[in-house]
């Protein structure tokens, strides 16, 4: 995410161990019409603006950004976000909640601020099903 370009060597060797990691099975969300809210919020431009950067099929532009964390990252997909903890490019953050603290680059990572803690839980929901 901010490293050195990897070798064609190291590209083909690292796809090939990729390619042999089953796919984690996904349960339903434990409540399916907050994951609905928290799916209406990521999408929302004019609001969190998530889709902005965590686009497409793979949820990631794979742009390279500054989102306020300490210099520049390509932009991770999110797909299997749940299962990935720590978050962000250093690990500072243990929960996806903790995503949304202080630490989490503020309005530079999306527009945050303005999130109350509900809109927040429901994102966390919905992360948890991609």
């Amino acid at each position: 995410m901010g490293g050195p370009i990897p070798t064609k060597f190291q590209t083909v060797a690292l796809s090939s161990w990729l390619d042999c990691i089953p796919l984690l099975a996904k349960a339903p969300p434990a409540d399916p019409a907050a994951a609905a809210r928290g799916d209406k919020a990521f999408h929302d431009l004019a609001g969190a603006a998530c889709a902005a950067c965590h686009s497409g099929p793979q949820f990631t532009s794979r742009a390279v950004v500054d989102v306020g964390t300490g210099g520049k990252f390509k932009v991770p997909s999110l797909l299997g976000v749940g299962a990935r903890a720590p978050f962000l490019h250093d690990g500072r953050a243990s929960t996806l909640n903790h995503r949304f603290g202080p630490g989490g680059g503020g309005d530079q990572h999306g527009k945050t601020s303005d999130l109350t803690l509900e809109t927040i839980a429901d994102l966390i929901v919905y992360l948890e099903t991609l």
